[in-house]
């Protein structure tokens, strides 16, 4: 099996929440790529699993010779790769392990622990198994982490001349707009509750959630083109849409559901994204738990599907009560925005192994 045929079946199991904890990204995932990089994960001196420094211990160091480590590798839960990043390469500072890589199965962020600035100014990259090809990943992991490159010493001075690179900037500037689409389309709760602060503090009042996550998510709709032709002249003026009773209330949000072929009636969004996690939770036990997992089913400080409030909910004990009870003893926040709840219908799509828009169809 080619590097990309593993890379594409680790995806798939990647998005279906196939790898909850850092034993299984380490077999099912990491132990899979070095594999196919050439090296004998079979052989203890040269993958050693657990290698042990003055600090701490690493998962994974990449040896050559044997026993001596040429990488570091430390492997994450999902979401909690970047939590690590000090302790990482302080360890390789301090044993002069010129490379380290952390990851969560999805995201591979390669580092150089002895350049100059902070811990981000460190890395030389960021692979993140969702945002690219299968064949683009591939040749990503090749360059930094194939043996016959670690073993040369290709690989660590192809990392630092990228360091040195100032066109990795100019790369980074050009993904920008691909990256505040997908902020306001999945409905940041940050951003929202950025933009709605920024609001309050020009008006005394703050807005509604889903009247801020929706002008956000409105952004990257072409809805001004004709009216700029028509008016190149004249200076821009913002639509103001009236705010009624009938745009602050979910009750507007209620409609026709279609899963698998079957009708679900829902109220308001809260419903439809209940309705969509207990439904696809009937057939499979170990769904809600893959959901949680998914990267868009947490916030920067919070869960949304979690085994307890004080998940949905750490540091807003208040809050704790807008919740939904899902089988097997799951929670899910309902405090979210609109934007935000179809975000999660989305994933729990996703994870489910349907398509949303033909397995799961609905409109709000």
């Amino acid at each position: 099996m080619s590097l990309e045929t593993t890379l594409s079946d680790i995806t798939v199991r990647l998005r279906q929440g196939r790898f909850p904890n850092e034993q299984a990204i380490s077999q099912g995932i990491v132990l899979r790529v070095l594999q196919e990089l050439s090296w004998n994960t079979w052989d203890t001196t040269v993958v050693w699993p657990e290698y042990k420094t003055g600090e701490g211990r690493v998962d994974f160091a990449l040896c050559h010779p044997p026993t001596k480590p040429a990488d570091f590798i430390e492997v994450k839960q999902p979401g909690k790769a970047e939590e690590s990043v000090r302790q990482a390469l302080e360890y390789a500072f301090h044993t002069g392990v010129p490379f380290v890589v952390l990851t969560d199965g999805r995201t591979w962020s390669f580092y150089l622990p002895a350049e100059q600035g902070s811990y981000e100014d460190r890395r030389v990259y960021k692979l993140d198994l969702f945002e690219r090809p299968s064949a683009e990943a591939a040749e990503i992991l090749r360059r930094y982490l194939e043996r016959s490159r670690v073993e040369s010493g290709e690989a660590l001075e192809t990392a630092r001349k990228e360091y040195r690179n100032r066109n990795r900037r100019s790369q980074a500037k050009a993904a920008i707009p691909e990256a505040w689409r997908e902020l306001v389309e999945k409905g940041d709760e940050d951003l929202v509750d950025l933009v709605a602060g920024a609001v309050e503090s020009k008006t005394g009042v703050r807005p509604d959630k889903d009247e801020v996550a929706e002008f956000l998510a409105g952004l990257g709709k072409p809805i001004i083109v004709e009216s700029v032709q028509r008016k190149v002249a004249q200076p821009a003026r913002v639509p103001i849409r009236p705010i009624t009773a009938a745009a602050n209330s979910e009750s507007s949000r209620s409609g026709k559901l279609v899963m698998l072929d079957k009708s679900h009636t829902y109220h308001n969004a809260k419903d439809a994204m209940v309705i969509v996690l207990r439904e696809l939770a009937k057939s499979d036990p170990t769904f809600l738990e893959r959901c949680s997992q998914h990267p868009d089913a947490q916030g920067r400080k919070r869960r949304y599907i979690a085994r307890s409030p004080e998940e949905l909910y750490p540091d807003r004990e208040d809050l704790r009560e807008m919740r939904e009870t899902l089988p097997g003893g799951w929670f899910v926040a309902t405090n979210l925005n609109n934007v935000l709840k179809k975000t999660i219908i989305r994933l729990a799509t996703e994870v489910a192994g349907l398509k949303f828009g033909k397995d799961v169809i609905i409109e709000f």
